[in-house]
């Protein structure tokens, strides 16, 4: 009977990196298809996903909505319409990251000036423009 036996010499040639070909290919292989296989299943997840799915509202709603969501609340303390400056005291401002507190603002579009008087309160939408906080937006909170 002829066995096979782990012996020294083998281990030895282990060690030394001296395997067959077939050894070597499989070993590449195995480590080609570990390396690729993410890459591969992203690939075919990617190509056989369902398309998106295409919103049910119209995308000026959708605007309309994101733009009410962000306005901020405050309340007119002093209204300069000589100069379109309004001083309000506010609520936190999300999109400026700013807590509440009393503040002047430049209000860009006056249209709606007969909302701002002082003791209104008012739902605007504030911006930072070349170093000074502007409403761009102001209608009279319901």
């Amino acid at each position: 009977m002829n066995h096979a036996h782990f012996t020294p010499s083998t281990a030895g040639r282990a060690q030394r990196g001296r395997y067959t070909a077939s050894a070597r290919a499989a070993v590449a292989a195995l480590m080609l298809a570990g390396l690729l296989g993410p890459v591969v299943a992203l690939a075919q997840t990617a190509s056989t996903a369902a398309p998106a799915a295409t919103p049910t509202a119209p995308a000026a709603d959708t605007a309309l909505a994101a733009a009410t969501a962000e306005l901020s609340e405050g309340e007119v303390v002093r209204w300069d319409p000589r100069t379109s400056k309004v001083t309000l005291r506010h609520g936190p401002i999300k999109n400026l990251d700013m807590p509440p507190m009393t503040m002047v603002f430049t209000v860009k579009d006056t249209t709606n000036a007969a909302a701002i008087s002082p003791g209104a309160k008012l739902r605007f939408r504030a911006e930072q423009q070349q170093g000074a906080y502007v409403l761009t937006r102001v209608e009279p909170a319901p």
